[in-house]
């Protein structure tokens, strides 16, 4: 089978329409189904989920209602999908700054950082602790005293993530525990009432931020609330006694709503992260994303739960194993193992490992979202600086191979690496080759182009590299040693678009059920 496509189109919108579902499952595997006539048994869970995975903006008309229907299929009932009413080109305007960004920082911070994962003399956890140790709320409450943020310096903390090549961060404004970092006028439980800290401490990062040009998030935990009367607990059964009184539905009204209303009031944050979606039926979720749509600039992930989409995919802890085009993508991760402060854990990445994560990510056509933790005075760990700085430096040489980049030409990883590339205004594009593994023999085979490069050379020293073509590949000669032994950078300029031909490369289906070029392809 021919597998043809112009190098660099947009990717084709998904199509559902009577009867048939065209789709990519994770590992492009394509697929035509008709509602009786099915080849595998999970084939229709399977549709249905990658259809909630891309369906936002490329279905519907701009005077398309906000909740549609997946349909139905081998018996399953219709599955509720809720998005924005938008084209694809608002939300395309909406979210390009997200896809130029790449990059970002997450911050987890909170009273989980007094007991620092230690309850009782044991190791219990970080930011879960009060959950994982079953901590009476009582006691959890009497560490706030301790968390002071005395040496906090927001302008420190946005010029490290400046510093380190960031382009936008997102705090923990109130975490599991139910603690809010902000002034709150629905629940006394937060920095300002309840915490040795005495002060709000998310607008001065936010004002911090944005002063070094980035972009401000803030994480909410819509759901779980371990203190607040009402708040759910996940899986997990009431460990204390308090915290069987209360009605979730009220505490949703009366304390999750309105303080992520306080939120957006007060900070304006570009991203709303949710997380955990337990108990969250769509009629709970429906007041959460109307409060987003009063807001036509803000994009939110796709953890709210209720059959709310969200505008990016979350993967937590984990790269896709290819490329999944057709929706955003942010990995969210860890530099240790722990997410909030945990003293005894010392099991800290590496800077190639991150520096590598990031490369692998960006030509998935995702974006990188790395988490520090400070202590409980403000403090981040000197390991995640140092880590942070040392991806800085390389975005500094190499930065130009990520942001503002695409992903996902190659669904599969090479061998020797990853690729992203970047389109100039006259649509000329340039291919960036992000080589890990340097080649004992000096070349590495880049398969499915045939058309010869203008230039070719490395963003760390500029110096020129060969490239030749050998049938339907182009073969790269590389100096002996690499300037760079993370990841090494080689740019591909061409002076047209370029043919893409053969290899596992981004493909739909037509109606016919054959591959269609992209290009051709009415957005």
């Amino acid at each position: 089978m021919n597998r043809a496509a112009h190098f660099f189109a947009r990717a084709p919108a998904k199509r559902v329409h009577r009867g048939h579902a065209y789709c990519h499952l994770k590992h492009s595997w394509p697929v035509r189904t008709q509602r009786g006539s099915l080849s595998h048994p999970m084939l229709p869970l399977l549709i249905r989920l990658v259809f909630a995975l891309s369906l936002p903006a490329a279905l519907f008309a701009a005077d398309a209602p906000p909740v549609i229907m997946a349909p139905a299929s081998a018996g399953l009932p219709a599955l509720p999908a809720v998005v924005r009413n938008e084209t694809r080109e608002q939300q395309d305007a909406r979210l390009q700054w997200f896809r130029e960004a790449r990059f970002g920082l997450f911050i987890h911070w909170g009273v989980y950082a007094v007991p620092a994962g230690v309850w009782q003399g044991k190791s219990v956890g970080a930011e879960w602790i009060m959950n994982q140790g079953k901590i009476p709320v009582a006691d959890y409450r009497a560490f706030a005293e301790k968390f002071t943020a005395a040496k906090y310096d927001p302008e420190a903390w946005a010029q490290l993530a400046a510093d380190a090549g960031i382009k936008y961060v997102v705090i923990t404004a109130k975490h599991h525990d139910g603690f809010a970092l902000f002034d709150s006028a629905y629940s006394d439980w937060n920095a300002v009432k309840a915490s040795g800290a005495k002060r709000d401490l998310i607008a001065p990062l936010a004002a911090a931020v944005r002063k070094q040009g980035l972009k401000f998030g803030t994480y909410y935990s819509q759901s779980q609330d371990w203190n607040n009367l009402g708040g759910g607990k996940g899986r997990d059964k009431p460990w204390d006694e308090t915290q069987k009184a209360g009605d979730f539905d009220a505490y949703l009204r009366t304390i999750a709503l309105p303080q992520v209303r306080e939120l957006l009031e007060k900070f304006d944050p570009d991203i709303l992260w949710w997380d955990t979606e337990y108990s969250m039926t769509p009629e709970r979720a429906r007041p959460f994303f109307d409060l987003v749509l009063t807001h036509p600039r803000l994009i939110h992930n796709s953890r709210l739960g209720g059959g709310v989409l969200g505008d990016f995919r979350t993967s937590e802890q984990r790269i896709p194993a290819s490329a999944m085009l057709g929706r955003a993508l942010e990995v969210n991760m860890t530099i240790n193992r722990s997410w909030g402060y945990r003293a005894d854990d010392l099991e800290w990445k590496s800077a190639q490992q991150l520096i590598r994560n990031l490369s692998d990510i960006t030509s998935k056509d995702g974006n990188y979202l790395l988490n520090v933790g400070p202590t409980a005075e403000g403090v981040i760990p000197q390991p995640e600086v140092d880590r942070l700085l040392a991806i800085g430096r390389w975005l500094k040489i190499n930065g130009e191979a990520i942001y503002a980049t695409r992903g996902g030409l190659y669904l599969k990883p090479l061998d020797w690496g990853r690729t992203t590339y970047r389109r100039a205004a006259n649509g000329a594009p340039t291919l960036y080759l992000h080589v890990w593994n340097w080649p004992a023999y000096g070349r590495i085979i880049v398969p499915g182009i045939k058309q010869l490069p203008r230039s070719a050379y490395l963003l760390a020293e500029g110096t020129v590299a060969t490239v030749t073509a050998a049938g339907d590949s182009l073969i790269v000669t590389l100096p002996a040693v690499a300037p760079d032994p993370d990841v090494s950078v080689v740019a591909l300029e061409f002076d047209g678009p370029v043919q893409v031909d053969g290899g596992e490369l981004p493909h739909d289906l037509g109606a016919s059920g054959t591959l269609v070029d992209p290009s051709k392809t009415p957005h």
